[in-house]
C-alpha cells in the first residue's frame, strides 16, 4: 500500500484574461505563519523552511524574480518607521518601489487535524489444514493552507487561494497458520507501513501554490479554466460533508 497526498484547490480571484509578459515578475514571499494552536510539527525553523520552499519553487519556474527575504525584512522595518511617524514619508521607502516587488505573497497554515479519518479492512480465508488473513488500515491527517497575493501598487488583495489536502498513512499486515486442531502447527506473519509526513504534504502544497501563482500572474492562459474546474469539484466535495435539515 503506498502513501498518497491529495490536494484540493480554492477560488481563483483577480483578472482572468490575456497572456503575461515575457519579462519575469518580481515577487516577494513574506514569512509563512501558523494559525493552528499546538501544531505538533511546527517549530521555530518551520516558518523559514516553508518560506524558502515556496521561494525556490517560484524562482525555479523562470517566470519570477524573488526578492530575498532578509532584504525585504529590512525594507519593511524602515516602512514601519514611516508608518509610526519617526521617518518622514518623503524620505522613507515605499514597499513596492524599494523591493521592486509587484506582489507580496502571504501564506499561513490555517488548519491541521491529525488522524481526521481512519479505516480498517480485514479478510481471512480458511483452508483444510490452516488459514490466512489480511488486514489493511489507513489514517488520514487533514491540512489547510491559505495564500493571499497583495498588489503592492494598491495594497489590495489581488488573488487568494486555499489548499486543503490529506497526508495518508497506511499499514498492511498478513498472517497465516498451518496445522490441525490439537496438533503442532506453524504460524507466520508480516507487516508493511507507509507514512506520508505532514512536511511532505506541505511541500506538495508549496508546489501547488507556485503553479497557481505562475498561472494567474504570468501565464494567464487555459490554466485558469483548469483551476476553475478544480474549484468547483472542491466546493461540491466540501458541501457534501454538511447534512442540512
Amino acid at each position: 500500500m503506498t502513501a498518497a497526498v491529495t490536494i484540493a484547490v480554492s477560488p481563483v480571484h483577480g483578472q482572468t484574461g490575456g497572456y503575461g509578459s515575457k519579462k519575469p515578475i518580481t515577487i516577494a514571499v513574506k514569512e509563512i505563519t501558523n494559525r493552528v494552536p499546538d501544531l505538533p510539527w511546527w517549530n521555530t525553523s518551520t516558518s523559514q523552511t516553508l518560506t524558502t520552499m515556496l521561494s525556490n519553487e517560484l524562482q525555479s519556474s523562470g517566470h519570477f524574480t524573488v526578492v530575498e527575504r532578509q532584504g525585504m525584512r529590512q525594507i519593511l522595518d524602515e516602512q514601519e518607521l514611516v508608518d509610526a511617524g519617526i521617518v518622514r514619508p518623503s524620505t522613507g521607502p515605499s514597499k513596492g518601489m524599494m523591493t521592486g516587488a509587484r506582489y507580496y505573497v502571504l501564506g499561513s497554515v490555517s488548519d491541521y487535524q491529525q488522524n481526521a479519518e481512519a479505516s480498517t479492512n480485514r479478510s481471512s480465508t480458511a483452508y483444510l489444514i490452516g488459514e490466512s488473513g489480511n488486514t489493511t488500515s489507513q489514517q488520514k491527517s487533514y491540512v489547510a493552507f491559505d495564500i493571499r497575493v497583495v498588489d503592492t501598487s494598491t495594497g489590495e488583495i489581488a488573488y487568494s487561494r486555499t489548499i486543503e489536502g490529506s497526508a495518508t498513512n497506511s499499514q498492511q499486515s498478513t498472517s497465516g497458520s498451518i496445522g490441525l486442531p490439537g496438533l503442532l502447527g506453524q504460524t507466520s506473519g508480516s507487516s508493511r507501513t507507509s507514512r506520508t509526513p505532514a512536511s511532505r504534504a506541505i511541500r506538495a502544497a508549496m508546489i501547488q501554490v507556485a503553479e497557481y501563482l505562475d498561472c494567474v500572474l504570468y501565464l494567464k492562459n487555459d490554466c485558469l479554466a483548469t483551476y476553475s474546474a478544480r474549484e468547483n469539484t472542491r466546493r461540491q466535495r466540501t458541501k457534501d460533508v454538511l447534512e442540512l435539515y
